[in-house]
């Protein structure tokens, strides 16, 4: 029964066609935008058009990872969640679906911008580098579909609107994903390695020329992770009760 809600979950994301053409289709354009305006010279011994490539996947990939937050408010707010706890589908069961849909939603993202860098901008790599930060990069999310549910659990439908691109805009702005973290003032460039969207994009960019896969990276996402899992199962608790 999870697998078969985790498949009608995925399917309703896909066909709501706003959402897919803010998640899927911006980050393409701004990343072939971008590849026109500095798409020259490399930072870190990363090659620019790379660098914006895993920059603006992890853009969308961010997107449709915390984007199941406006859903369960809404299903919270209309008594679904209450209807589907009649069900013989267990409550943790609900919730790690909701996180996956998230993960599963994140991948055309990834795809779409990945295939627009090896097909228009002529980004060079790899077998395996084109691999391992694809795949690095959307292992790298499970804290982002985490921080979804968490907001679907801590705010109504119309304050989830606006929680949700405040802080997908702050980890996207001050996390290195559209400023990179070598621009910033050093302070700012020690705080940003304190969020979750720096590490994103040092997962995606390690295997490109920065010396291998960033294990540090690992532990500090595992932490949010957790932490974040923690406050999920702590609101949904305190809205069980409430019902």
């Amino acid at each position: 029964m999870t697998t078969r809600y985790l498949m009608l979950e995925a399917r309703r994301a896909y066909r709501n066609k706003r959402f897919l053409v803010f998640t899927v289709g911006m980050p393409v354009v701004l990343f072939l935008i971008y590849v026109q305006m500095y798409g020259k010279g490399a930072i870190h011994g990363v090659d620019v058009r790379a660098y914006l490539m895993v920059s603006m996947a992890a853009f969308g990939a961010m997107s449709g990872a915390m984007s199941a937050g406006t859903r369960i408010a809404l299903e919270r707010q209309s008594g679904w969640n209450r209807q589907l706890r009649l069900t013989p589908l267990k409550p943790v069961s609900y919730l790690v679906a909701k996180a996956a849909v998230a993960m599963v939603v994140a991948v055309p993202s990834v795809i779409l911008v990945y295939g627009a860098g090896a097909l228009v901008a002529h980004v060079r790599l790899s077998p395996q580098e084109w691999v391992v930060s694809a795949a690095g990069l959307w292992l790298a999310l499970i804290p982002f579909a985490v921080i979804g549910v968490v907001i679907g659990y801590v705010a109504s439908p119309d304050s989830a609107q606006a929680i949700f691109p405040a802080i997908f805009m702050t980890l996207s702005l001050f996390g290195g994903i559209f400023i990179p973290v070598e621009a910033m003032p050093k302070l700012m460039a020690n705080l940003a390695q304190l969020l979750p969207s720096y590490w994103l994009g040092i997962i995606g960019r390690s295997p490109l020329g920065l010396g291998g896969f960033e294990w540090k990276a690992v532990p500090v996402l595992l932490a949010w992770t957790v932490v974040l899992t923690l406050i999920v199962v702590r609101r949904y608790r305190v809205d069980t009760a409430r019902t």
